[in-house]
């Protein structure tokens, strides 16, 4: 391992999944590690159907414009592999992930012949390897995105986790975590501990009633409009309002004028993002995403525009719930378009799906983007498909 390329491939390497519903994979390496978990400061941990990489990254920029040495895990990433693991909003340097992850492949090499063939997956690897970048880095706090779900997700080992945030709960990733808004909400629910603040954001009804049974406190939600929004888009505004409670319960000693200047100083790709004049992308990666772009797509100065709505989804993402929704607005046109998952993740059968709603398909996103002549184009789905519009584009 020579190269941070080469580190980057190493963690690509290894085993999408594990064949167990517990941490002991995770445990094995960390204390091959010598538990960095246990060396972490205080931690904002996110949640949600939608929102948590929002949310993870406004809470961060606040956190440092209030002074806070403040490390950062989200995913995925947009641009550069290095943006899943930050400190004060600034990558992880090449080397250090180089570094890093020789020491995660030192310690692999007699975990996996303990655990085989049930070894350390590609997530609980990367999670690892932050976990002991963080630990030698001397913060003041962290903000940590949850994967997927929260209870048996392999973030979920972290003791000193002050404040849960759940931003929303939809359906998706069913096949992990239930089929039903209340089992989903369980598995979210897990990163609930004692003594955390539990905040949330505009959530369903039996969604709440299951997280307030996780917590003997009161939940919080923030308020909204109080600040302004942190990144674009009118579904920023409930996450921007979930940021701020959640930095507040953190520390209440935190000003509005903080917390304002982390907000405006925000910057996220992907997140209803102009590219160009009349090009937009935006991560709607499951129906619940979708339903908040079409919202936001209805007030100014948006409500008046035609719109070609050019999709590239994974199968299991939902996103035809809401084409009748989308479609029944005269002004929406969908393209969709064939796309290569991550890891040999099945995409959406686009002519299955174009033979059951007025939808078109092309050949390529290209092919989609050279005959749309709507006012605004608007590419979504995947964040890894928009990732790679976004990298030809600009």
């Amino acid at each position: 391992m020579k190269s941070v390329e080469d580190a980057i491939n190493f963690i690509h390497s290894r085993p999408k999944g594990g064949q167990k519903e517990s941490f002991a994979r995770m445990y094995a390496l960390l204390s091959a590690l010598g538990n960095p978990q246990n060396q972490l400061p205080p931690a904002i941990h996110v949640t949600g159907t939608n929102g948590k990489g929002s949310v993870s990254t406004m809470a961060s920029f606040i956190l440092k414009a209030a002074g806070y040495r403040t490390g950062l895990f989200i995913s995925p990433f947009i641009v550069d592999f290095r943006e899943r693991i930050q400190i004060d909003n600034q990558l992880i340097s090449a080397e250090d992930l180089l570094a890093i992850t020789r020491q995660a492949a030192n310690a692999l090499e007699v975990v996996d012949q303990q655990l085989a063939p049930d070894i350390p997956t590609e997530f609980e690897v990367l999670t690892a390897i932050m976990f002991t970048y963080f630990s030698h880095q001397q913060l003041d706090a962290i903000v940590i995105e949850v994967g997927i779900g929260g209870l048996l997700d392999s973030t979920n080992v972290m003791p000193n986790s002050r404040v849960a945030i759940i931003t929303s709960i939809g359906l998706d990733h069913q096949n992990l975590l239930g089929n039903t808004i209340v089992s989903i909400a369980k598995q979210k629910a897990g990163i609930i501990h004692d003594n955390m603040a539990v905040v949330i954001g505009d959530l369903p009804k039996q969604a709440r009633q299951v997280i307030a049974e996780q917590t003997n406190s009161s939940l919080i939600q923030g308020e909204l409009n109080t600040f302004k929004q942190g990144l674009p888009g009118n579904y920023q505004i409930q996450n921007t309002a979930t940021a701020v409670a959640g930095v507040r319960a953190f520390d209440a000693n935190i000003t509005d004028e903080q917390i304002q200047q982390g907000l405006d100083n925000t910057k996220l790709p992907a997140r209803f993002e102009m590219l160009k004049p009349g090009v937009l992308i935006d991560g709607a990666h499951n129906a619940q995403g979708l339903k908040k772009l079409f919202e936001t797509l209805n007030v100014p100065p948006y409500q008046k525009q035609t719109v070609t709505l050019i999709i590239g989804s994974l199968m299991d993402k939902n996103v035809t719930d809401e084409f009748k929704h989308i479609l029944s607005d005269q002004r929406f046109n969908i393209v969709l378009v064939p796309f290569a998952g991550p890891n040999g993740r099945h995409s959406l059968d686009i002519l299955k799906t174009a033979a059951n709603y007025r939808v078109s398909t092309a050949e390529s996103w290209r092919e989609a983007y050279q005959e749309s002549n709507a006012d605004l184009t608007v590419f979504t789905g995947s964040l890894y498909f928009v990732s790679e519009i976004r990298g030809e584009l600009l």
